[in-house]
Parts: structure tokens; C-alpha cells; sequence
């Protein structure tokens, strides 16, 4: 077993030079790059950040989206035995300067103008920032309504004179200077990496309610592979497209991964143009977030619609679809006709999800967030399996997955080799083994870090094991609603169910210390300017005019009762407000991986959510 990732990387590369390791769009064809190519971009960059007085255990910023540049630098940063503290593209300067501060970050790597705009925002007399390095020297910034766009430019950034600024291949060219003098410039450092060496931080809100550091060494990452490994649910032939974002430990795992295994990545071009890079990429596998899927079953079930005939077929479809699924899960045998059925409405209705999806999916992948049954099961009617797992940034990735031949919808799976999981009396889920944070940043107290004197970690959901062994997500433990007639409200499966709206990007359920339930709804961007057109609103006016907008009322009421139809008494949600804003990274009502901070929601809204107790 590989200690580090630097030596993960160096295995594969050594089994697998000349196969294709990466894949990107750029001027109009998709590049290749092979498993040595990449491991000689790594170490020229190693060796050029080495030359430039990079220190063992330094901590680096990089704040970029997903794309080949990322995985590049951050295996360069591991050979040269260097901290990746990585930003997502959507990170704010605020968020940007707590982590300057908090890490003493001396070099920040950037993707383009716009993150170096955040950069110098963020500069203080605090920060210890010397140097910025840079992918790209300009970046379109499209203006909505109009074609086109404004180039940002590099030169048009105003920095401190002190500042160093310089591009990555101009790094790399002194890399490969250094390396052409001395071959084993950089393997005398690579070396000196070995499995306790700190390989990343990264922040999250995670079991804490605020942005916490989490503190990974290069054997939490390692182990997080080798019990991924030990599944066999990849191979070296496997293609995945990859587009969330590699700084959450998600996506982050999935790269990791395929280092593992030797499978290729390729890098989409953005959720806009996900359809069309699944057609020409035509991936075996794809992982994302639940609200990805459930947008895409939108869109086929309109598509299916609008075909008349074969849109009163969809009802039945899906029945079948279900109890396939039901008898599966119990073992049981599908049957001849049952099975007949299944093949035929799938092939008649439902062919071309499989084709959307590039006809070559082996499983969709789910993580990040509870994914709705309802959803699952869709996908499983098209003969497309949609497997869901659970994982944490503080366990460096999964905890557990569920597995093409062994699963349970509306489960996370069972628990990962080696990851030892158990449930508390109160509920809470707790995980201990070799992929558990070593804590988290600056903190020196276990039990703040929510590591117990026995190695637990109380990782704040909760949960339970059915009578498989397949783990059952119940909601956050912080999160239970207790209203004042006593009631106690989960409130995880009621959101999911009212997310279920074109109109809806996310729900969150109100009523601690109140009489009855509340719901907030913040919209969804596509959704909305589908309302718009189709009842001939002006598409130019605000998210906010909408908010009080009859037949926007009208369609989320029609909605909600549908919800309460099938709901006890005390968990009917008699009133609801629609959010002013979409929720994002950016102003910090999402995390990363694109969870709703509650607790941001409620400060920043709080007037909205007050109004909905009001006496009327």
C-alpha cells in the first residue's frame, strides 16, 4: 500500500506511462495527456517553486475551478512536500483572507484576473502573501442579457509593488531548467515526504457551525484510496467526467481515485454544457450532487411529456420501475413478465437518458447531500443505476457507498473497509480509522475537534444500520425542529420532498420554538426563467419582484400541499415565504459542495422568516 500520494501517483505512473490520464476542451478539440506527461508537469512545477525558496511544510493557497491546471499543481505541491489549501472558484475575498491569515500563506495560486481581484481585496496587514502565481493572463466575464462579454485583463489589476507575479509555465520553465542541471532536484524532497507529512487543509462547516481548516496527512488520503481500492468498483478502463469542485473533498477523492486505479479524467467544460460534454466525452461514470439529477429527470420527464401518447405510459413506467427495485432490494427474483416489463417501457420511454448520458454509463454516482428515493428509483427505471454514499471532509472522502450489485435506495450504503462505523445512543453517527482528520487547524483540544478520547469522530448526523448492514441517514443532529407544542421535526426528508419544484433550488423548514412549521423557499435560477417565459414575464426584472408574484404563490402553495397531503399533522407547513436572492458559495449560504447553511440563512433573512410568525 502506497503511505503517500505522491508515491500513489509515481505506482500508476510507472504502470501506466503512455495510457491517457487526463482529458480537456481547449480551442476547439479535446487534448490528451498521458500519466508521464503529467507526472513531468508536477515536477517541473515542484522543482520551480523549490527554486524559488518553497519550504517543506509551507502552506499554499490555490483558488481555481475544476480544470487539468489543478490536479497538476496540486501533485507538484506534494512532491515538493508543500500544504495545498485549496479555494473554490465561488470563494468570497472575506473567505479568501481567512485563510491567508489563519495558514500564513506566502504564495497563492490563482486561476485567472477575477480570482486575483479577490486576492488583492484581501490583502491586509495581516496576511504574508509575497508572491501570486497565475493560470491564465486574461478571462471572459459575460454580461447576462447581452452577447458576449468584457476580457479582464491581467495588466488592469492593481497589486502592491512588493507582490511577485509570475505565470505557472513560467514556473515551470524554471523547473525544468533546475531539472535539466540536477534530474533528482526534486526527488531528494519527494522523499522526505512520508505518511504523517501533512498533505492538505481544507475548510468546511462540516461537524461545526462555522468554516473550519481540516487537517488531512498523506496517509488520510492514502487510505481513503486503498479502502476505495479494495471495493473493485473501478478499473484502468473507466472514464469519469469531472466538473464539481476540486476544492471539496468530493471531487477531490474522485481524482484521487482515479490515480488509483488508472481510469481517466477528463474535465468538463461547467454544469451549462454537462449534456454535450456527455455525448462527446461518453463517460462510464459521473458523480455529482443530488440537485444535478433531479434537474435532469426534470427535463426528461418534460421532454417525455410533451411526446402525448407515451407521456400517459410514464406513470406505469415508473411503477414497474419501482417494484423491480423493491424485489431487488429483498432478494427477491424479478420474474419473467415483471422483467419483460421493465425492459419494454424502459427501451419505449426512457431510451434516451442512457443516450444523454453519453451510452456508455456503467452508474451514476451521488454524494454531497441526501438524495431523493424518488430520484434513485427514476433513473433505476431507465436502467441507469444512481448509487448514493456518505462521506465527510474530516474522514478525508467516503464513510460509506452503496455498490452496483449491493444496494438499498434511500441508503448511503454500507461502511468502507477498514472505516469503522457505529451509531451513539442518541443517534449521532460516529467514524474512527486511518481515514479520520488528525483535527482540525490551530485546534489542540480533541474534544473541540469532535474526536472523542477513544478515536470517535461525532460527525453530527444521524443515523441508523438496517438489518443488512446498510447505513440510513436520518438528518443533522443540530438540526431536529422543536416546536413549542413539543413536537420534535426532522426536518431532512420534508426539504428534499419540497425541493421537488422546477421552481425550488432549496427549501428550509423554521418552527424551533413556534406553533406550527414554516418553510422558506430560495429559487431556482433555470427554473425561473422557464416560469418567466412561459407566462410572458419580463425576464429583465429582479429575482426579488418575483418573490410576491401570485402565480409564483400560487404554483409553490399548490406544491406544498401535496407535501402536507401525505405528512402528519404537526409536520404540515402552514406558511411560507420565497427568499429575496439566490442562495450561493459566494455570500455564504452554501457550502462548497452546495449544502445549505441554515444558520447564514437565518441571520440573513431573518426578517422574512420573523414575518412568517406574525400574528395575522
Amino acid at each position: 500500500m502506497a503511505r503517500t500520494i505522491v508515491e500513489l501517483f509515481e505506482e500508476q505512473v510507472h504502470r501506466s506511462s503512455v495510457r491517457v490520464a487526463l482529458r480537456r476542451y481547449r480551442d476547439g478539440v479535446w487534448e490528451t495527456t498521458t500519466w508521464k506527461e503529467w507526472w513531468e508537469a508536477s515536477e517541473r512545477l515542484a522543482a520551480g517553486l523549490i527554486t524559488s525558496g518553497l519550504e517543506p511544510g509551507e502552506k499554499v493557497c490555490v483558488v481555481s475551478s475544476t480544470r487539468l491546471e489543478w490536479v497538476v499543481v496540486d501533485m507538484g505541491l506534494a512532491m515538493a512536500g508543500a500544504v495545498s489549501v485549496p479555494l473554490s472558484a465561488a470563494a468570497s475575498a472575506h473567505e479568501l483572507r481567512q485563510a491567508l491569515t489563519d495558514n500564513q500563506i506566502g504564495t497563492v495560486i490563482v486561476e485567472d484576473p477575477i480570482q486575483l481581484g479577490k486576492v488583492a481585496e484581501a490583502i491586509g496587514q495581516d496576511t504574508l502573501l509575497r508572491r501570486v502565481i497565475y493560470f491564465d493572463d486574461d478571462v471572459l466575464v459575460e454580461t447576462r442579457g447581452r452577447q458576449g462579454g468584457d476580457y479582464m485583463r491581467l495588466e488592469s489589476m492593481g497589486l502592491p509593488g512588493e507582490l511577485q507575479r509570475e505565470s505557472l509555465i513560467d514556473v515551470m520553465g524554471r523547473g525544468r531548467a533546475a531539472l535539466a542541471e540536477e534530474p533528482r532536484f526534486v526527488a531528494r524532497r519527494r522523499r522526505s515526504v512520508d505518511a504523517q507529512t501533512v498533505a492538505t487543509i481544507l475548510y468546511t462547516a462540516g461537524v461545526s457551525d462555522q468554516p473550519r481548516g481540516v487537517v488531512l496527512t498523506h496517509a488520510n488520503l492514502a487510505a481513503q484510496v486503498e479502502a476505495m481500492s479494495s471495493l473493485k468498483l473501478f478499473s484502468s478502463d473507466d472514464i469519469q467526467l469531472l466538473f464539481l469542485p476540486l476544492a471539496h473533498i468530493f471531487a477531490r477523492v474522485l481524482y484521487l481515485a482515479a490515480v488509483g486505479y488508472g481510469m481517466t479524467t477528463v474535465f468538463a467544460r461547467g454544469r451549462g454544457r454537462l449534456v454535450e460534454d456527455l455525448a462527446e466525452v461518453k463517460p462510464t461514470l459521473m458523480a455529482s450532487v443530488p440537485r444535478v439529477y433531479q434537474r435532469l429527470q426534470q427535463e426528461i420527464v418534460e421532454r417525455i411529456r410533451q411526446r402525448q401518447i407515451r407521456s400517459r405510459l410514464l406513470p406505469v413506467a415508473l411503477e414497474v420501475g419501482k417494484a423491480v427495485s423493491r424485489r431487488t432490494r429483498g432478494g427477491d427474483r424479478v420474474g419473467l413478465f415483471l422483467g419483460w416489463e421493465h425492459r419494454f417501457f424502459s427501451q419505449l420511454l426512457l431510451e434516451d437518458v442512457r443516450q444523454w448520458l453519453g451510452g456508455e454509463m456503467r452508474f451514476l454516482i451521488s454524494g454531497g447531500a441526501p438524495l431523493d428515493r424518488e430520484t434513485a428509483e427514476f433513473f433505476f427505471s431507465a436502467g441507469v443505476l444512481l448509487l448514493e454514499g456518505y462521506g465527510l471532509t474530516e474522514t478525508a472522502g467516503a464513510v460509506s457507498f452503496n455498490m452496483p450489485d449491493d444496494f438499498r435506495f434511500s441508503s448511503v450504503g454500507k461502511p468502507l473497509p477498514g472505516v469503522d462505523t457505529t451509531i451513539a445512543e442518541d443517534g449521532e453517527i460516529l467514524v474512527r480509522g486511518p481515514t479520520v482528520m488528525q483535527g482540525y487547524l490551530e485546534d489542540k483540544d480533541r474534544d473541540i475537534q469532535g474526536i472523542d478520547e477513544d478515536g470517535w469522530l461525532h460527525t453530527g448526523d444521524i443515523g441508523h444500520f438496517d438489518s443488512d448492514g446498510f447505513l440510513h441517514l436520518t438528518d443533522r443532529k443540530r438540526d431536529v425542529i422543536i416546536t413549542s407544542t413539543g413536537r420534535h421535526v426532522v426536518p431532512a426528508a420534508i426539504e428534499r420532498e419540497l425541493c421537488n419544484h422546477p421552481l425550488v433550488a432549496h427549501a428550509i423548514l423554521v418552527g424551533e420554538g413556534r406553533p406550527f412549521l414554516a418553510a422558506a423557499f430560495a429559487l431556482e435560477p433555470d427554473g425561473v426563467l422557464d416560469f418567466v417565459d412561459r407566462h410572458d414575464l419580463d425576464g429583465r426584472r429582479p429575482v426579488r419582484s418575483l418573490t410576491g408574484d401570485p402565480r409564483v404563490r400560487q404554483a409553490l402553495k399548490a406544491h406544498i400541499d401535496g407535501v402536507n397531503r401525505h405528512r402528519t399533522t404537526y409536520e404540515h407547513i402552514q406558511r411560507f415565504c420565497v427568499l429575496p436572492e439566490f442562495l450561493t458559495t459566494r455570500d455564504g449560504t452554501l457550502t462548497a459542495s452546495g449544502t445549505v447553511r441554515r444558520a447564514v440563512v437565518r441571520r440573513r433573512f431573518w426578517r422574512e422568516i420573523e414575518d412568517l410568525f406574525r400574528d395575522r
